[in-house]
């Protein structure tokens, strides 16, 4: 990768890795359910009249927003206004590349490498002793929700994968007009209906409306766009282990902005789940090879 894709690459995990402080703060001011919906009113709604519809079914553009946005999101803020911390919610949200891998077997007929087999147990060790610590305090809850978010957005990455190659801008911003109904429902019958709007737009400040906007804009639009394009730039194996520093970031910003701590057994927990994660992701020297010489193949061919 050439430097400047490198630091876009970082940007991205910065970017994705405060996301959670800023979920964080965000669910202090609308609950989970409503804070999602007002994320994708002002992800999807200021564009879609001007951004053509990706060449796929309305089927199969509701599925990946119910997978990607509506159910995914639901749970991941349920999670983490149940108290799982930012870094670990950050953390624990990365299984989904293992879920990934799992409904690949099934969906794909795909065979599951030595490699990937010692990550995902490897990483599930982690989050098992991590549930095993958290078992007496409520946010035991919140880390099964974040698991549950993790499978959904598994579930997305398969429906995206069989969708076929599409303007990724284009699919998050048509998917993004999917989940805001059912999560109005789920809001008006979870968190006190009408009222609750009323309270969130008499209380909203300008801190409310940066964690909305930082979400729906920087966090999705410009995150996603710019990973995107990496992903199209480069091999997913030399892309995909700079998301090994997105909970690096998310530790990071919630001990500096929110203060947040984890206990010594959960950090040591914690590293196992990374190791599973940078087992299962960093490319071999066979995987490097292959991508190192389809990519001079496809610049040779340009150049041509």
């Amino acid at each position: 990768m050439s430097y400047r894709h490198i630091l876009l690459a970082l940007l991205v995990a910065v970017v994705w890795g405060f996301n959670f402080v800023v979920i964080k703060i965000g669910l202090g001011e609308a609950p989970p359910f409503a804070f999602a919906f007002l994320r994708y009113i002002f992800a999807g709604l200021p564009l879609f009249l001007f951004i053509k519809r990706p060449a796929i079914s309305i089927g199969m553009l509701i599925a990946i927003g119910l997978s990607m946005g509506f159910v995914k999101f639901s749970f991941l803020f349920v999670g983490v206004d149940l108290g799982i911390s930012s870094g670990l919610g950050s953390l624990v949200l990365q299984s989904q590349a293992f879920f990934t891998i799992i409904l690949s077997l099934f969906v794909f007929d795909q065979r599951l490498t030595w490699k990937q087999g010692l990550g995902v147990f490897i990483a599930f060790s982690g989050i098992f002793f991590i549930g095993f610590e958290m078992h007496t305090k409520s946010s035991l809850t919140g880390l099964v929700c974040v698991l549950c978010a993790a499978f959904s957005w598994a579930t997305s990455n398969i429906l995206v994968r069989k969708a076929g190659p599409l303007d990724s801008f284009a699919l998050i911003v048509w998917t993004s007009l999917v989940p805001p109904i059912p999560l109005l429902i789920m809001s008006y019958t979870f968190e006190g209906g009408t009222e609750t709007f009323i309270r969130i737009w008499q209380q909203l400040d300008w801190t409310g409306v940066g964690c909305i906007l930082y979400i729906a804009w920087v966090a999705t639009w410009i995150g996603g766009t710019a990973w995107a394009k990496l992903m199209r730039l480069y091999p997913p194996s030399t892309v995909a282990p700079y998301s090994l520093l997105i909970p690096v970031f998310a530790f990071l910003s919630g001990w500096l902005v929110l203060g947040e701590t984890v206990s010594l057994k959960v950090m040591m927990a914690s590293s196992l789940v990374f190791v599973g994660l940078a087992i299962n992701q960093w490319p071999s020297r066979r995987q490097s090879s292959v991508a190192s010489s389809n990519q001079n193949a496809s610049l040779d061919k340009k150049a041509a």
